[in-house]
């Protein structure tokens, strides 16, 4: 039940952390594949790669990866799913993602879960997925300048033969940047449709038709899960109270936001922060 309530908020399914252990494979699905303090280069496809220390690289599934620095690198890898990817037009075979501050801190969250992994422990599960999704939201999709998005008005030209494909691919762009809009200003528990649709120069009807249809859910359901996702880390990280917490993250009512815990995780916060710090201790 708690699976099935995940996949409707979050578009991106973890499957597995990878040992990479030789030099040459085939992807299954989707793979994330970094290297936490060395460089390295490798042939995805007819595509080649060079990768700095801490730089993600995204692998599109059933493409073959050839390593070619020579000694075996130590690499970290995640296997997960992810459909809507699928969607966009001649999807290449991998991308390199950008390093910044946040991209950093989500690799080395994302390193802190490569222990053997119970396969039903949930809550585990629930946050790799929403960390892998976050990274690829913040390293890979985003574009860093707003204004060279396509606005609204030039995605519903019609071309002579139009293919839902590249319309969809041409459409995806403005939306992501929104999720970082969302991101960026998650802590003002005044951010309304309205003002998210702007940010991108969206009708807000139509931002919400072309948002569900990427993401699976509205936007302000995504944005309160934004919202839950970063009061989680707050839970794990500090002893900061839940009031406190809750204004952190634009959320007015600490019993909203408890409601919102328990119907994530079937858990209340305060059982979740004493859960989480008896997991990590016990490692």
């Amino acid at each position: 039940m708690l699976e099935w309530q995940i996949s409707r908020l979050i578009p991106l399914s973890f499957d597995r952390f990878q040992n990479i252990s030789r030099d040459e494979w085939t992807s299954s699905g989707f793979q994330l594949l970094w290297s936490p303090q060395q460089s390295f280069a490798c042939d995805v496809g007819n595509a080649k790669q060079t990768l700095a220390a801490g730089q993600p690289l995204l692998i599109a599934p059933l493409q073959n990866v050839r390593l070619t620095s020579g000694e075996l690198p130590a690499l970290q890898s995640a296997a997960f799913q992810f459909p809507s990817l699928l969607e966009l037009d001649s999807f290449p075979p991998s991308l390199k993602g950008y390093i910044n501050p946040l991209s950093k801190q989500l690799l080395l969250q994302l390193q802190a879960y490569q222990l053997p992994m119970d396969a039903e422990d949930s809550v585990a599960r629930v946050h790799v997925s929403s960390l892998l999704f976050s990274l690829l939201m913040e390293s890979f999709l985003l574009p860093d300048n707003p204004s060279a998005l396509p606005q609204a008005e030039e995605i519903r030209e019609p071309s002579a033969h139009p293919s839902k494909a590249h319309k969809r691919k041409k459409s995806s762009l403005p939306i992501v940047y929104a999720v970082r809009y969302m991101r960026k200003h998650l802590g003002n528990p005044d951010l309304s449709l309205q003002e998210i649709a702007g940010a991108i120069g969206y009708n807000p009807n139509y931002f919400c038709q072309e948002f569900s249809h990427i993401f699976g859910v509205s936007p302000i359901r995504h944005l309160n899960e934004l919202r839950v996702s970063k009061a989680l880390h707050y839970l794990e990280n500090t002893d900061t109270p839940v009031k406190q917490i809750c204004e952190h993250v634009g959320i007015r009512n600490p019993g909203n936001f408890t409601g919102m815990v328990k119907n994530r995780l079937g858990m209340t916060p305060i059982e979740y922060r004493r859960r989480y710090r008896a997991r990590t201790m016990d490692v």
